[in-house]
């Protein structure tokens, strides 16, 4: 199986002039984290805890409070015959009410934001839209390019996030996304709407809320948006589920 690499540099974070030793348990969450969305540990995978201790040359303690993190945010499962293992790709019907939720606090946060007209609020929307048509305009499909293209959607969304200025929706959305990032990352391959040129046309018909600082309009983007792209995500769901039943 997977196992995740000693990483002597990343113990390490700077904190003004001086360095700071990042906690052995917080190394082994963000790897384990970077793992699992870079699909290194696939859904369902086992996960051992005494090889990932030997590859991390970390004891056991702190690697279980990573992993018992990673349960809480939706990550991972333990069940007490298995312990631990890379949490299953939700299916079409859990991946729509996990969006459902995604809609409701963005439909919020949109209002607020867009009726604030922070002019950086719009600068920062504006530039992650200009980074996903760049990467469009790239023309790649591969993981890598679907992997940048998810986060600059995920930079686009938390600029809407943070613009409600509310910070409990904005916990929540970040555990809520970890989990459907990890959902669409996991059906790349079976996937016919790679960063589709639909997904930043919706985001720029927010953007374009925004700018006016029209709230209702930028209500009604996102519910588009979002309504759209569950409907993407239930068509690649079905692709993915009809190959993993021929297997």
């Amino acid at each position: 199986m997977n196992t995740i690499p000693t990483l002597p540099d990343a113990s390490l974070r700077r904190a003004g002039t001086k360095l700071v030793k990042t906690p052995l348990s917080e190394q082994a969450y963000e790897e384990l984290k970077g793992q699992i969305l870079d699909q290194q540990l696939t859904p369902g995978q086992r996960l051992n805890i005494d090889a990932l201790s030997r590859s991390c040359g970390i004891s056991s303690s702190p690697l279980r409070e990573a992993l018992a993190r990673l349960v809480a945010e939706g990550l991972v499962v333990f069940t007490a015959n298995a312990g631990f293992t890379v949490a299953p790709v939700p299916d079409p019907v859990r991946m729509r009410q996990l969006m459902e939720f995604r809609l409701v606090m963005e439909a919020y946060c949109v209002r607020v934001g867009a009726a604030a007209g922070d002019p950086a609020i719009v600068a920062a929307l504006s530039k992650a839209i200009e980074d996903m048509a760049a990467l469009r305009a790239d023309g790649g499909l591969s993981y890598r390019h679907y992997r940048s293209f998810i986060a600059l959607e995920q930079r686009f969304h938390e600029t809407l996030i943070a613009s409600g200025n509310n910070p409990v929706i904005a916990e929540a959305w970040r555990n809520l996304h970890l989990i459907i990032n990890v959902a669409r990352l996991s059906v790349v391959p079976h996937s016919d709407s790679l960063g589709s040129d639909a997904a930043v046309l919706e985001h720029r018909a927010i953007l374009d809320a925004y700018v006016r600082q029209d709230a209702e309009a930028a209500e009604h983007a996102i519910k588009d948006h979002l309504t759209q792209a569950i409907a993407r995500f239930s068509r690649t769901c079905l692709l993915y589920t009809s190959d993993a039943a021929d297997e």
